[in-house]
């Protein structure tokens, strides 16, 4: 019966960390994992808990600050520069004139209109190909081909 406990703890930590990404569910898992091999051992209940316990606390201190840094982003995105996104170098059209910061006008890309702005000195008249240099939030840094 202890062993079908074991492997129950253990499914639930595998769905749970498959569906939180929190590396918690993870570390008890490795002491269920444990615990199950005690319980075919036929060591007694009451020692699988403990060592199940010790062993999920134990890896879930000592290992999880290093899985997080390993697979989260540590890095700072600064949101407040234009950036690279999916829409860097592609092409459009014009369909209001695009100016300055002060003077966005509009770019169809792909079927979809965007805010446009552009670091030129003259603005970019309607009809115009152009191609998208960055990207901030939803405004495009564009150039004329």
């Amino acid at each position: 019966m202890a062993i079908l406990f074991w492997l129950i703890i253990l499914l639930v930590c595998i769905f749970a960390e498959i569906h939180t990404q929190a590396f918690v569910a993870l570390f008890v898992g490795i002491g269920a994992v444990i615990a199950f091999f005690l319980a075919l051992a036929s060591v007694p209940f009451a020692v699988q808990t403990v060592v199940f316990l010790v062993v999920s606390g134990l890896t879930l201190a000592s290992l999880r600050p290093a899985v997080v840094h390993k697979f989260r982003r540590s890095e700072v995105v600064d949101l407040s520069m234009p950036t690279s996104s999916s829409l860097t170098n592609l092409t459009g059209f014009v369909e209001d004139v695009v100016g300055d910061e002060g003077h966005p006008g509009r770019v169809k890309i792909k079927g979809e209109s965007w805010k446009a702005v552009t670091e030129a000195d003259a603005p970019i008249p309607s009809g115009t190909q152009v191609v998208v240099k960055k990207t901030y939030g939803t405004t495009l840094w564009v150039e004329q081909l």
